[in-house]
């Protein structure tokens, strides 16, 4: 018998630095000891290690085939520029789906979301193969779109939300990364049974709590500060600002700073807000390699997760699972309604303050500096959830568990339940 012939299409991947370019290389590299797999990839938008890569055609890396395809890389800060890169890279994996359909070439289809249209096109290539087809989303458009209220509901919003339901309901399976964003979709009209739950996850033997001082906190001066933290994408859907007037308030600790680590859209725009008020107690600190992740995290007293209001189920914050590894506790700026709200509730691992409400920040801010005790045992509450939920053994046997039920049927070896495991424990 042979094993089951997968293929993943996704823009971001290896050497990419984006989020969930580095979740699917992980996600692939689990998986390739039981699976054949190969991913569809575009060109990088951020290539930080240098690494050299193959720009088009195929590589072998860590048991994947990748397949990488050429495309236009017009400067990602022009939305006409994204635009057309996405549409470009989107006509090449058709090309490449048309290219494979004779040959029957895989059993698997699994369509991600980058770009959000991409299963418009993955769902007919799935079915001129025969294969299987899976839909793995990780936001959810262009229902993200009109809530951040970058375009408004109109005919080209609901002409493009029925080409993706038409997509979605030729799918096996549909892969959503928690019941928020699966209810969501269960709204457009899909059955609840089509749909399997597995969240992004954290290798927690990677992240972990530095016992010793922290060089990061070293360098950039915070050994003596109380950090409260944003790490990662500054977007339009984190409403930052909100943190910046924090910072401002009166009632503001002395010896605590907001530092704001990474980059993003709205970094320079964060950068002049935060000068225009004379923001002292913020700090912007460059993005930082995933090689120095865990000192990173770990140099924080108390982590940000910032949802806008109007974005429940569009998508989910990965970095949750780094925070929640790094056994430091969190701070969620998002509705009572969200997910990430009730499971900070449920779990004790920190507060969620409604969206814009300063004075409730900083009043949690101030409770944390003034109760280290009953921090710290947030934070190993954060620890001990990411190691039993939010694992990457954990969720990538999740996602295998997936694949081997799509393919029940068919002639194949398949993996046993503690195939995964055994494989990253050997690593």
């Amino acid at each position: 018998m042979s094993r089951p012939r997968i293929a993943f299409l996704n823009r971001c991947y290896w050497p990419d630095i984006e989020a969930t370019g580095q979740l699917l290389e992980q996600l692939c590299g689990s998986l390739s000891p039981e699976w054949d797999i190969t991913v569809v990839a575009g060109q990088p938008n951020k290539n930080l290690s240098g690494e050299a890569f193959v720009r088009r055609g195929q590589q072998k890396r860590d048991g994947v085939t990748i397949d990488r395809l050429p495309h236009t890389t017009l400067p990602k800060r022009s939305k006409i520029g994204r635009l057309i890169n996405l549409l470009s890279f989107t006509w090449q994996a058709r090309r490449w789906g048309r290219r494979g359909a004779a040959s029957k070439a895989f059993d698997v289809i699994v369509s991600e979301s980058d770009p959000f249209f991409l299963p418009i096109v993955a769902a007919p290539i799935a079915r001129k193969m025969g294969a299987k087809f899976i839909v793995y989303t990780q936001d959810v458009y262009p229902d993200i779109a009109i809530g951040l209220g970058v375009i408004k509901e109109g005919t080209i919003t609901r002409q493009i939300r029925q080409r993706l339901l038409a997509a979605y309901r030729q799918a096996d399976r549909i892969v959503v990364l928690d019941d928020d964003m699966r209810d969501r979709l269960v709204g457009w009209g899909l059955p609840r049974e089509k749909f399997s739950i597995v969240p992004n996850w954290v290798d927690t033997e990677a992240i972990r709590p530095l016992a010793a001082a922290n060089p990061f906190r070293v360098a950039h001066d915070l050994d003596d500060r109380f950090v409260v933290m944003h790490s990662g994408n500054m977007g339009m859907s984190q409403r930052l600002e909100v943190l910046i007037n924090a910072a401002c308030h009166p009632n503001w600790p002395d010896h605590a700073v907001v530092a704001l680590v990474g980059d993003g859209a709205r970094k320079a725009a964060l950068q002049r807000y935060a000068a225009e008020r004379g923001a002292q107690h913020v700090r912007f600190i460059e993005y930082q390699p995933i090689e120095r992740l865990t000192e990173s995290l770990t140099a924080a007293d108390l982590h940000v997760v910032s949802m806008d209001a109007n974005i429940r189920g569009c998508l989910a914050p990965s970095k949750l699972y780094g925070i929640l590894a790094s056994g430091t506790p969190v701070l969620a700026i998002a509705p009572e309604t969200f997910s990430i709200a009730r499971e900070i509730r449920s779990h004790r691992i920190g507060c969620a303050v409604p969206p814009g409400d300063v004075a409730q920040i900083v009043d949690y801010v101030r409770w944390c500096v003034e109760h280290p005790d009953e921090l710290a045992a947030s934070g190993q509450n954060a620890r001990t959830l990411a190691q039993t939920r939010y694992d990457r053994k954990i969720a990538c046997q999740q996602f295998a568990d997936v694949l081997n039920s799509v393919c029940q049927f068919a002639n194949f070896d398949h993996p046993t339940p503690s195939t995964i495991a055994t494989h990253l424990e050997s690593q």
